[in-house]
C-alpha cells in the first residue's frame, strides 16, 4: 500500500511511520498541502494522513476533496470527537488519529481502510510479492530501482488482478528528437511494466520477444502513465500487454513474451539450444492464437 503523510513533525511521528512501514506501507512525506498537490497528478495513494496539529487541515481536506473525491483521508488531531466531527462534516474523513499516534494505532487504522474498500487483500499480497521479487531478482534495475543515479526510477504498483501501473515524469534528459522522449526509453518503460506483472505473480521470467508500436510522439515535460497486464501463459511462455498514456491518450503500446525461470533457483541464463528453441517455437505458436486485448 502507499500512504501520503502531510506533516512538518517528522520526529514525533517516527514511531507511527515505522509501524506503517512494518505493515509493508510505502510512506511519502510532504511538508504542506501545496507540495502534496504538486506531486499528486503523477502518483496515487491508498490513504492520505494530514497532521492537523500544525497545518490548517480543513483547508487541506477541502482541496484534496476537490482534487479527487475518492481519496481516503485521516487527520491527526487533539480535538474532542464532537468538535472533530463538526470541523470535518461533509469532508468524508475516514477517521481521526491521536495527537501523538504510535505503532499501536496502525492496526485499527488499516482495518478501517480495508472496511471501506481502501485496501484489497489480493492486491496487497501481489504488491508484497512484487517488492520481494524485485529485491531478489533485480535489485539494481535501471527502470525501477528508486536509488539508481541514472535510472528511470518508476514505482510500479499493483492495481488489480495481474495488472500494474506506474508514472514517469518524461523529463528533458530522456529526450531523443527535440521535445520527444527517446523510443528506447519508451520501450523500457513498457517492458518494465510487463516485467512487474510477472514479478507480482511471484515468478522470475525474461523478455524473449518485445513488439512496440508508437502511435504518437511521447512528449517531454508531460507525465506519462504506464500500465501493464498479464494476459495468459502457455507452457513456460507468458503473454503480456502494456500501454503508455499522456493526457489520457495512448501514445505507445506493446506486447511481449516472457520465458519463465524459477524464483526458487539461482537466476537462469536466457534459454538456448535446439531442444529449447523447438519448445519456444511450439509455445509461441499457441500464444499467437487470437485473444481479446484488454
Amino acid at each position: 500500500m502507499r500512504i501520503a503523510m502531510i506533516t512538518a513533525r517528522k520526529g514525533p511521528l517516527a514511531a507511527f511511520r515505522a509501524g506503517l512501514e512494518q505493515r509493508n506501507a510505502r510512506v511519502d512525506e510532504f511538508a504542506d498541502g501545496w507540495s502534496f498537490l504538486q506531486a499528486a497528478p503523477s502518483r496515487s495513494w491508498n490513504l492520505v494522513i494530514v497532521d492537523g496539529l500544525r497545518l490548517p487541515f480543513r483547508e487541506i481536506l477541502a482541496r484534496l476533496l476537490a482534487f479527487d473525491a475518492r481519496l481516503n483521508t485521516a487527520v491527526i488531531t487533539d480535538l474532542t470527537p464532537p468538535a472533530f466531527h463538526q470541523e470535518t462534516e461533509g469532508l468524508g474523513v475516514l477517521c481521526s488519529l491521536p495527537a501523538q499516534p504510535a505503532a499501536a494505532d496502525v492496526g485499527p487504522l488499516l482495518e478501517r481502510l480495508t472496511a471501506v474498500g481502501g485496501l484489497d487483500p489480493a492486491v496487497e499480497a501481489a504488491q508484497q510479492r512484487l517488492e520481494t521479487s524485485k529485491r531478489k531478482h533485480h535489485p539494481h534495475c535501471v527502470v525501477c530501482w528508486d536509488r539508481h543515479p541514472f535510472g528511470l526510477q518508476v514505482d510500479y504498483r499493483v492495481t488489480g488482478e495481474h495488472a500494474v501501473e506506474g508514472t514517469f515524469g518524461c523529463g528533458k534528459s530522456t529526450e531523443g528528437y527535440e521535445s520527444v522522449v527517446h523510443g528506447g526509453i519508451v520501450s523500457s518503460l513498457l517492458d518494465g511494466a510487463m516485467a512487474s506483472c510477472v514479478l507480482a505473480m511471484g515468478l522470475e521470467a525474461y523478455t524473449v520477444e518485445l513488439r512496440v508500436r508508437f502511435r504518437t510522439a511521447v512528449a517531454t515535460g508531460v507525465p506519462a502513465t504506464i500500465r501493464g497486464v498479464w494476459l495468459r501463459a502457455e507452457g513456460p511462455l507468458h503473454l503480456l500487454y502494456a500501454t503508455l498514456e499522456q493526457g489520457g491518450k495512448v501514445c505507445a503500446h506493446a506486447r511481449a513474451k516472457f520465458f519463465e525461470g524459477s524464483p526458487d533457483q539461482p537466476s537462469q541464463a536466457v534459454p538456448g539450444g535446439a531442444g529449447m528453441r523447438q519448445l519456444l517455437s511450439q509455445a509461441r505458436k499457441r500464444l499467437s492464437r487470437p485473444s481479446q486485448r484488454p
